[in-house]
Parts: structure tokens; C-alpha cells; sequence
């Protein structure tokens, strides 16, 4: 499935649902991948501490009118649960690569309240009750984050998997859990992407979500690690062109939902990355925290 044909038979997701849990995958005879740089690992946490905190996002999506529809609360709950799983998965990889993480750092990360959280989050629960057309920008935003991790993930491998296409040979282990997170990212892409598409029919859903996403987007997780963070995990994995027109490529997936037809914001963020002159290189902190 094509990540701009998205298709989603909820019944068949809910009983196919389930974890990729570390037990999934052979830690011990495996042979052991060489170690990837500080920009790789770095990378890895950012997408690990973005997973563990969909809990948080879920907290905060079951105190709007979200929670009144029974599709959308029976997709959530297995959502969250795989996500958590990938968060473990990215910690134990990380483990391999001798990056330890404290248990402290995922309730740090909970615990802290950004200025946008401060706004946002009781703004969204104003929005909720004020219009029925909130689960249409819920699920906006949820295709556009969903699509946006899986692209990361693809680009990840591209970048750390350099023997990709040899055949015949082991693959890095890395490429191996990422490929199996894909998977859950494309359905639970393929679910926000058809509610999207269908709740986007009304004209007032197309105008509050056009309005929210112009003014409101950020690429994923920033508003958990910070921007800093999130534009060195975009230099890393899209550089160059050709990294832009990656992004280019989620932008025209997104554009095919009703009333974003104009959307192009993450080829615009990368390009803003790119002409940055500030740098943006932490340079113990994937060695130390990841």
C-alpha cells in the first residue's frame, strides 16, 4: 500500500492488532551492529522520547468530543499501546549501541509543560466544545504526524543501512525493528488519513482545519524536545535536495486531503534547516542520554 492510497478496514486492524514487543527479535545471537554516530543515536532517542509520550497525547485527546466516537476511541487505544511499544523498541536498540536511559527521562519529559502546551492544550478542549468539527482537525493532524514519522523512519534507514541492497546477507538490526514499526505507522497513517479525508467534506471542517494547520503545525515533537532538537534530527535524516523533495513528497500526500490542497510546510521547514547559519550539534548528548 502506498502511503497516498491509504486504506483501512478497522474490524480486521482491531483483531490483527498487537505490540511489536523486544521479545519479538533475537537481541542476543544477532550479530551486533557497528556503532552509529552521535547524529544517528541522537536521532533515535529524539523518535523514542516522541513515542513514549503518545500516552500524553491520549490523555489529552479523551478529554475533547473525540472521545464520543466509538471508531475513534477503539483506534486510540490500540494505537497507543503500539506506539509505546516502539518507544521500547528504539530504547533496547539503543542499549546495543551503549546509549543507557534512565526511566527518569520519560517522566521528565511528561512532566514538562512547554509555553505552545500551555496554549494548545486548553485551547483544544475550547475548540472541542465549541464546534463538532474538532475530530476533522484531530485526524488532520494525526495523518500528517503519522506520515511524517513513517517518512523519518524510511529515512533513518536510509542513512544508517549503507548494505541495504545486498543480498544475501544479515541485515543490521536497526533496518530490521524499523521496517516492523513501519507497518504500524502505514495503518495507523491509513485510519487518520480516510477520517480526515471523510469528516473533511464540510465546508466549516475544511476552514477550521485549513486555519489551525496554516497557523498552528509543527513538525513532530516539537513540542516535547524542542525545536533545536527537531532541526537537528532534519538535517540528519533530509539533507540536500533531495531531502526537501522527500518532504516535498509527504507535503503532496497531505495535499490530497480536502481544503489543504496548498499544504507544503514541511518542504518549508527543511529548507528553513538548511539555510540556517546557526549550527546545530550537541555534542555529548547522544553519547550520554541519547
Amino acid at each position: 500500500m502506498e502511503p497516498n492510497e491509504p486504506a483501512f478496514d478497522l474490524d480486521r486492524y482491531l483483531r490483527v492488532s498487537g505490540a511489536t514487543k523486544p521479545e519479538c527479535f533475537d537481541w542476543t545471537t544477532t550479530t551486533p551492529q557497528p556503532r552509529l554516530s552521535d547524529d544517528a543515536l541522537f536521532t533515535i532517542a529524539y523518535m523514542m522520547d516522541i513515542e513514549s509520550h503518545t500516552i500524553v497525547y491520549l490523555r489529552d485527546l479523551l478529554s475533547t468530543r473525540v472521545v464520543r466516537d466509538n471508531e475513534v476511541t477503539a483506534f486510540l487505544s490500540c494505537w497507543a499501546y503500539e506506539e509505546f511499544f516502539h518507544s521500547m523498541l528504539l530504547r533496547r536498540f539503543l542499549a546495543t549501541q551503549g546509549v543507557a536511559i534512565d526511566d527518569r527521562r520519560f517522566a521528565d519529559l511528561r512532566s514538562r509543560t512547554s509555553f505552545a502546551d500551555r496554549i494548545i492544550r486548553p485551547g483544544i478542549a475550547i475548540l472541542s466544545r465549541m464546534t463538532r468539527h474538532f475530530p476533522a482537525v484531530h485526524m488532520t493532524f494525526g495523518a500528517i504526524n503519522e506520515i511524517s514519522t513513517l517518512t523519518g523512519y524510511q529515512a533513518l534507514i536510509s542513512r544508517t543501512d549503507f548494505a541495504r541492497d545486498r543480498s544475501g546477507s544479515q541485515r543490521p538490526l536497526l533496518t530490521t525493528i524499523l521496517e516492523r514499526i513501519i507497518k504500524d505507522e502505514r495503518r495507523h497513517f491509513a485510519f487518520y488519513f480516510n477520517q480526515a479525508r471523510g469528516r473533511l467534506r464540510a465546508p466549516a471542517a475544511r476552514r477550521l482545519t485549513a486555519f489551525l494547520v496554516r497557523n498552528f503545525w509543527t513538525p513532530v515533537g516539537v513540542t516535547v524536545r524542542g525545536d533545536p532538537a527537531m532541526r537537528r534530527v532534519c538535517a540528519y535524516l533530509f539533507p540536500g535536495e533531495s531531502g526537501v523533495e522527500r518532504l516535498a513528497a509527504v507535503d503532496r500526500s497531505v495535499a490530497r486531503l480536502p481544503g489543504l490542497e496548498w499544504f507544503d510546510l514541511g518542504a518549508r521547514y527543511a529548507r528553513r534547516v538548511q539555510a540556517s547559519d546557526r549550527p546545530v550539534f550537541f555534542p555529548t548528548e547522544a553519547r550520554s542520554s541519547g
